[in-house]
C-alpha cells in the first residue's frame, strides 16, 4: 500500500502537472479561438477573457480558413512535405535499421570504433553538416530536386543509435531458429527484427516526420522552385504577406499544427515504449 506521505507526494505531482498543462495549453487555446475571429474582434478581445473563447456573434467562423486554403499555396506546401516525409521515413527505417542491426549483432573489425564515431556524429553541430551537404549536393547538380533534398537526410546517427540499442537486446536464438527455416540475414531483418521492434520503428518514423515537417533551413537552401517548397517555407511566405490579417495568420498556424497533433495522438504510446526500450543496452 502507498503510505500517506506517498499519497501526498502523488497529489502534489498531479497538481503540478495539471498547472503546467494549463500553462502550456493557454497559447494553443488562444491561437485556435482567435483563428475563427475577424481582425477587429481579435483586437477588441485581446486584453480580456474573451480572447480564450470562440466568437459569440453570428457569421462565418471559418472565413479565415477558407481564405487561406483558397487564396494561398498552403495545401501544396503541406502535400509536398507529406510526400517527402513518407519517402524519407521508409528510407530512414531501412537504411538506419540495417546499420543499427549490423552494429548490434554482426561482429566485424573495428565495430566498437564505428559505434564511437556514431556517438561523436550525434554531437556535431547541424550547421556544420548542412554546409557539407549543400556543397556535395551542389557539386552533384542536385539542387532544386527532391533527391537532392532527401538524400542527405536519410542517414541519421541518432536513428542508428536508437536501432542499435533496441536490436542489442534481441536474443541471438531467434536468428539461429530462423536459419533452420532457410531465412537469410536480410529476410530475417525484414520478417522478424522489424516486426518485433514496432515501437522503435514508430519512434524513428515520428522523429523523422517531425524533423522534416519543422525543417526550414535545409529546404530553403536546396529548393528554388515554388512548386517544391515545404510547409515551413510556405508558412513563412504566407505570414510575411502584408495583406494577411491576424486571424488568417492564426488559421494558417493552426492548420500546420494539426498534422503534428494527429501524429502525437496516434503514436504517443509507441513513442513512450520506444524511448524506454532504447534507454538501456546490454553488452
Amino acid at each position: 500500500m502507498i503510505s500517506k506521505k506517498g499519497k501526498r507526494l502523488n497529489l502534489i505531482l498531479c497538481i503540478s502537472l495539471l498547472i503546467l498543462s494549463i500553462f502550456f495549453l493557454f497559447p494553443i487555446v488562444w491561437m485556435v479561438m482567435n483563428s475563427f475571429k475577424p481582425e477587429a474582434m481579435i483586437a477588441k478581445d485581446l486584453n480580456s477573457i474573451a480572447a480564450f473563447m470562440p466568437p459569440l456573434t453570428e457569421g462565418n467562423w471559418f472565413e479565415n480558413y477558407i481564405s487561406i486554403i483558397t487564396n494561398s499555396s498552403l495545401m501544396r506546401y503541406m502535400s509536398n512535405t507529406l510526400v517527402y516525409a513518407a519517402i524519407l521515413i521508409i528510407c530512414s527505417i531501412i537504411v538506419n535499421g540495417l546499420a543499427g542491426y549490423a552494429l548490434a549483432k554482426i561482429k566485424f573489425p573495428l565495430r566498437e570504433i564505428w559505434v564511437f564515431v556514431i556517438l561523436l556524429l550525434m554531437i556535431v553541430p547541424m550547421e556544420t553538416i548542412i554546409t557539407i551537404h549543400f556543397i556535395m549536393i551542389a557539386k552533384a547538380g542536385l539542387l532544386n530536386t527532391v533527391i537532392g533534398y532527401i538524400l542527405p537526410m536519410i542517414v541519421s546517427p541518432f536513428n542508428i543509435f536508437l536501432f542499435r540499442q533496441v536490436f542489442s537486446k534481441l536474443p541471438d536464438d531467434l536468428y539461429e531458429a530462423a536459419q533452420l527455416d532457410n531465412c537469410g540475414p536480410i529476410k530475417y531483418f525484414f520478417r522478424v527484427v522489424l516486426p518485433m521492434s514496432k515501437s522503435i520503428v514508430a519512434t524513428v518514423g515520428v522523429f523523422t516526420f517531425l524533423g522534416i515537417w519543422n525543417d526550414f533551413l535545409w529546404p530553403s537552401l536546396v529548393f528554388t522552385s515554388n512548386n517544391l517548397l515545404t510547409v515551413q517555407i510556405g508558412l513563412n511566405s504566407i505570414t510575411a504577406n502584408e495583406n494577411i490579417t491576424m486571424g488568417q495568420v492564426l488559421a494558417t498556424i493552426t492548420i500546420v499544427t494539426i498534422p503534428v497533433l494527429i501524429i502525437y495522438s496516434l503514436f504517443s504510446k509507441q513513442l513512450v515504449e520506444g524511448a524506454m526500450s532504447s534507454g538501456s543496452k546490454e553488452g
